[in-house]
């Protein structure tokens, strides 16, 4: 798949949406109320998205499955999403029954708690699955650029300084624009781990070579897209 012009990382954040914008070697932040704006300004750009297309049917979506395989000992961060019934419900008691009956799994809160953000995707994706906006996943992302994946998790000091590193030694600009973006908003509106989970998806949605999960997905199936990557983990880089 040839490199896109380009390319935009888009995260759930408190505020909406946090997007990062790649075009060329420049990078640009911006914060969304909607969806549907961000679609708006970035049609001719590919943009990744964290959060579900395409919602399971009877059973769990493979490309959930295989991502938690996958990711080892950060596959905990893959939801798995409610199904169509139960993401249209804001009562978690009364969708996680609706799920149950429908999906024989419970639903988690935290799948839960992001129903709202799958129902204003599906309002501008549908189930498209192959652009120009496409799911993926931070941890896949940075799996990719690690080559195995990351040890700590984004809320720990060490977790947080170790993505930082990865993104810096793949595009210079990021970590000076991690510090800006801090500068000018509040942690109320983003949190910190949605920067760089924004900053991870954006320089996946710019890579050459992608790949999903599952690798070999039918047509009507969800996948979730991350880089073909060589890694660039550093062995050197120690605890901030």
């Amino acid at each position: 798949m040839p490199r896109a012009e380009s390319a935009v990382g888009v995260d759930a954040c408190p505020y909406g949406w946090f997007a990062t914008v790649l075009t060329g070697g420049s990078i640009e932040t911006e914060l969304y109320e909607d969806f549907s704006e961000v679609q708006s300004d970035y049609q001719e750009a590919r943009v990744f998205v964290d959060i579900p297309v395409g919602l399971p049917t009877g059973s769990r979506r493979r490309c959930d499955i295989e991502a938690r395989d996958l990711l080892g000992c950060r596959g905990n961060s893959v939801f798995f999403p409610p199904c169509e019934s139960a993401a249209a419900v804001e009562d978690y008691d009364e969708a996680n029954a609706i799920h149950q009956e429908d999906m024989v799994h419970g639903l988690s809160q935290q799948a839960h708690a992001i129903s709202d953000k799958i129902n204003e995707v599906r309002e501008v994706v549908g189930e498209t699955y192959d652009g120009p906006i496409y799911e993926s996943h931070p941890e896949l992302c940075f799996y990719a650029l690690n080559g195995q994946p990351l040890a700590y998790s984004k809320s720990s000091k060490r977790g947080l300084g170790f993505r930082r590193h990865l993104l810096k030694q793949k595009h210079s600009g990021m970590d000076d624009e991690y510090e800006q973006v801090l500068d000018d908003t509040l942690r109320k509106d983003v949190r910190r781990d949605d920067i760089l989970d924004s900053m991870a998806l954006a320089l996946a949605a710019q890579s050459e070579e992608l790949q999903s999960v599952p690798e070999d997905p039918r047509p009507e199936a969800p996948r979730i897209y991350y880089p073909t990557t060589s890694a660039i983990a550093d062995s050197s880089w120690s605890k901030p």
